[in-house]
């Protein structure tokens, strides 16, 4: 439930109480008002008739009877009904405004109390307050005078006014939740605000924003403070942590680039040894153990070998971090037909033992790329060793298409494929698909370069593959008129343009 849902509730239901409460106590007092004024003005007037009552000892044959009567009394101006009732021989005298009624009496009742009483009660369907008054004569109840007023018309303004309250009070709550629902939403309008800002700040890639905030004082104004120091102090914190993640990129590349080195001398070293004992074995005046001599041998061609490996890894890592520190490449106008073919014939004489076929690349020999020489031919060698490490046996194919806005060169393969569910993964840094693949010799990171390479050059690359029936990879490149003026091309990009300058300038 909304803020301003629980303000409009609390308002209602604190108005509502407060009607009820007003209109109980209003109701009650005037209630109680009219009925004790008609009370007090009974039993005063009843006071006053009571010494009007004339008491008259009437002896006949039959025996002795008192007789007792109310003289003449104007029940007209008064507006009271009178009935007299004697006790001692049952006679009842009421008053002509009467007529044949006869108020209600209750000789137990009487006969219990001593002094006046009031009862209420309906007179052919019509409400009476009466008041009951005994008559002593000389200590002893003789008789009873009852005195009543027709209270209807009381009871008839109490039961409207008990309407007319409640119909009132629901219209009074009615409109107070509305106003209420209307004045709460003005209310929070600067906490919408506040989220509206947030939210903007939230989408929004510079954390550099601020809510603008009114300087009111009062609690609004002091969350989007609040949230603002907030704000800085993680923005603070980012940066920090973009200072730190920056130095660890740096330190990768450093450490990669300072390896190198001595990888190479490494390497070096054990070429030079490798070739110096073979020939010192071939020497047969010198008189040494041959197969500890084979066993250095080996242990030779495994230090070359890993060295060779490690070199390798070591400069694929080192091309990542300069990817990850944001460096771009680059671009001149390039023939993608002078890629192209530097790519087929150096990849003619690399060490493989599948087939290589290299065509038809005739579509591709008018047309320019924007993009830089050296990169493009790493991003073609990728996929090419890629099949050639796969397929063992069959039939590795490079060739080309020329369409309006693109080229595209494709790599297919006869070799081992993979599942569909591994191709998405396959550019994710050191992923292996399977078991099977991990026996094949390699770093894990050829195809995350390619990614790169491709991403600088705006291009995309589709992959087709199935298992046991090969892999085929179109790499599309964005391609340029002829006419593209040479002038164009140096204002693209930024950084240098070859790998030894790039190397150097890291």
């Amino acid at each position: 439930m909304s803020i301003r849902m629980r303000l409009t509730l609390l308002y209602s239901g604190i108005l509502s109480a407060t009607l009820l409460l007003f209109g109980i106590v209003l109701y009650s007092f005037l209630q109680i008002y009219f009925m004790n004024d008609l009370k007090d003005s009974l039993k005063e007037q009843t006071e006053v008739l009571q010494e009007s009552v004339t008491y008259k000892l009437k002896v006949d044959p039959l025996g002795s009877n008192l007789d007792i009567q109310l003289d003449h009394v104007d029940t007209v101006q008064s507006g009271m009904f009178l009935q007299l009732v004697n006790l001692i021989n049952g006679d009842k005298a009421r008053t002509p405004n009467l007529g044949q009624v006869e108020l209600p009496f209750s000789k137990d009742a009487a006969g219990k109390k001593k002094e006046g009483y009031y009862i209420t009660e309906d007179v052919q369907q019509t409400p009476f307050l009466i008041y009951n008054q005994p008559l002593l004569l000389n200590g002893k109840l003789v008789g009873v005078l009852q005195s009543a007023y027709n209270i209807g018309l009381i009871d008839k303004f109490l039961s409207i006014l008990r309407l007319v309250l409640i119909l009132l009070s629901l219209v009074v709550v009615c409109t107070a939740s509305f106003m209420g629902w209307l004045s709460s939403k003005r209310a929070l309008k600067p906490v919408y605000a506040l989220i509206e800002a947030t939210r903007q700040i939230q989408k929004s890639d510079d954390l550099g924003n601020r809510i603008a905030v009114k300087p009111t004082g009062d609690e609004v104004s002091l969350l989007g403070s609040t949230i603002n120091g907030m704000l800085e102090r993680i923005q603070h914190m980012y940066g920090e942590l973009d200072k730190s993640y920056m130095t660890q990129r740096r330190f990768v590349a450093d450490a990669s680039h300072e390896l190198r080195t001595p990888l190479t001398t490494i390497s070096g070293n054990a070429e030079f040894l490798q070739k110096a004992w073979q020939s010192f074995r071939q020497t047969p005046e010198q008189r040494m153990d041959l197969d500890r001599l084979d066993l250095s041998i080996e242990a030779i061609h495994d230090i070359a070998d890993e060295a060779s490996r490690m070199g390798r890894l070591v400069h694929n890592l080192l091309t990542l971090a300069r990817a990850d520190s944001g460096l771009h490449l680059r671009k001149d106008r390039l023939s993608i037909s002078a890629v192209v073919q530097d790519v087929v014939r150096k990849s003619q004489v690399l060490a493989k033992s599948a087939e290589f076929q290299a065509g038809p690349l005739d579509e591709v020999q008018s047309l320019f790329v924007v993009g830089d020489r050296d990169y493009l031919q790493q991003l073609l060698f990728i996929f090419v060793e890629n099949a050639f490490k796969y397929t063992e046996n069959g039939i590795v194919r490079f060739y080309s298409k020329a369409g309006e806005e693109y080229v595209e060169l494709i790599i297919e393969d006869t070799g081992i494929g993979m599942d569909e569910k591994d191709i998405p993964h396959i550019f994710d840094r050191f992923y292996r698909a399977d078991p099977s693949r991990g026996e094949t010799p390699g770093t894990g990171l050829g195809l995350s370069i390619a990614k790169w390479i491709l991403e600088e050059h705006c291009g995309t690359v589709d992959i087709q593959s199935r298992r046991n029936e090969g892999t085929r990879f179109t790499i599309r490149l964005p391609v340029v008129p002829a006419a593209y003026e040479e002038a164009e091309t140096g204002s693209l990009g930024t950084g240098v343009s070859s790998q030894p300058d790039r190397e150097q300038a890291l």
